[in-house]
């Protein structure tokens, strides 16, 4: 269990049978790039996969951040761009295993290790049409569940976007696709306003302090701060739930994150602030990657831009973007490969800006990132398919 909230088992007929899921599985010829890439890309994403195939007896977590969810995902995909290979008998196996472990298992509510990731990857399935929606899946009694999770996170104050009441939202927003079902989004809302701290003429979420490591703080990252709150609530008010409510939000805490930019360092906003610094006056420096950084206020900027169409958001948000591509690998704080906090998430980041801007610039750092992720990190025979994280 990932917390110590309201834990429960599922039954998902749906997924009972291995045959029933390998049918359910759609290829998709005709969007499969495997012809166009380096071969070297191809070799490594086969070796990973391989691996991760051969070691499955040895994955017995259930969850989206550190188990078959997860898992279930990266086949799902593989099966849709390489519809010649087995990956869609490996994705059913996969699937078949995880509905035992709902079935189960007394599984958390939580996001990143919980049913709400496990129903996330189901209900995302099923809204790319890798997963049939006349399938019994139990996500309705699992919506409920999650529920009870939201009402809980409450009571913690536990608004983190990985782990707490945002990450619940994301699950709702992946649901609402399907079903259009607002109320669950609605409560979210409600409550993140409760939790929110006046600062002068801002409300803000403050971060607790955790014993030795950290004193109270505004924290400017995705995964666990005040952008990936901000991002989420600019994804409700685009979907026209509580529109006065997230604007509202968005408007008192985005002016405050953009009162700590830097004028002139190499970085723009830190990771963190303490609420109360005591006198230090010294700027806390910011890395590049998807979790923290600069990165993370760029998507923001662009997220609550697009949103509530201010163009003067997502304009910032695109030059702090093209002001990162200018940092340096020995400057960026990369030091392996992950998404999350590596070389592989500034790809997929830089890849986005540059489909959204068309700029040259993007591409062209999205490809160094790329080559540094081969040149620094790959080590073949070592970790999963070369990769040691």
């Amino acid at each position: 269990m990932s917390n110590k909230g309201p834990a429960r088992k599922f039954s998902c007929a749906g997924l009972s049978q291995k045959n029933k899921l390998q049918n359910m599985i759609i290829s998709s010829g005709s969007n499969t790039i495997y012809r166009n890439a380096e071969a070297v890309l191809w070799r490594q994403i086969e070796n990973i996969a391989k691996q991760i195939q051969e070691e499955r007896t040895s994955i017995t977590e259930p969850g989206l951040l550190d188990g078959k969810a997860g898992i279930v995902l990266l086949f799902s995909y593989l099966s849709k761009l390489f519809p010649e290979k087995n990956y869609s008998d490996i994705t059913a196996g996969f699937l078949d295993e995880l509905s035992n472990s709902v079935s189960n298992d007394e599984l958390g509510y939580d996001m990143s290790t919980g049913v709400a990731g496990i129903a996330f990857v189901f209900q995302h399935l099923r809204n790319i049409g890798v997963l049939d929606k006349s399938d019994d899946l139990n996500l309705s009694e699992m919506d409920e569940f999650i529920n009870l999770g939201i009402d809980h996170d409450l009571k913690t104050g536990n608004w983190d976007p990985l782990h707490g009441i945002v990450g619940l939202g994301i699950y709702f927003l992946e649901r609402n696709k399907e079903t259009g079902e607002k109320k669950y989004l609605e409560k979210i809302v409600d409550y993140l306003s409760q939790m929110r701290t006046e600062f002068g003429e801002h409300k803000v979420w403050i971060t607790p302090g955790y014993g030795k490591y950290s004193n109270d703080n505004y924290n400017f990252g995705m995964a666990h701060g005040m952008p990936g709150i901000l991002s989420f609530l600019a994804q409700v008010h685009a979907r026209g739930i509580k529109k006065q409510e997230t604007e509202e939000m968005i408007s008192s805490c985005l002016p405050f994150l953009l009162q700590y930019e830097y004028a002139e360092d190499e970085y723009c906003f830190p990771n963190s602030v303490e609420v109360n610094p005591g006198g230090n006056d010294q700027k806390p420096g910011s890395r590049l990657a998807w979790c923290y950084g600069d990165l993370c206020m760029a998507n923001t900027l662009i997220h609550c831009g697009n949103s509530l169409q201010k163009s003067d958001w997502k304009r910032k948000g695109i030059e702090l973007a093209l002001k990162t591509t200018r940092r340096s690998f020995e400057s960026s704080g990369c030091m392996d490969a992950p998404f999350c906090h590596g070389t592989t998430g500034l790809v997929h980041q830089y890849n986005n800006f540059y489909h959204l801007t068309g700029n040259e610039v993007f591409k062209y750092a999205a490809e160094n990132w790329l080559s540094i992720t081969l040149e620094k990190y790959y080590k073949p025979g070592e970790g999963v398919g070369g990769y040691l994280f």
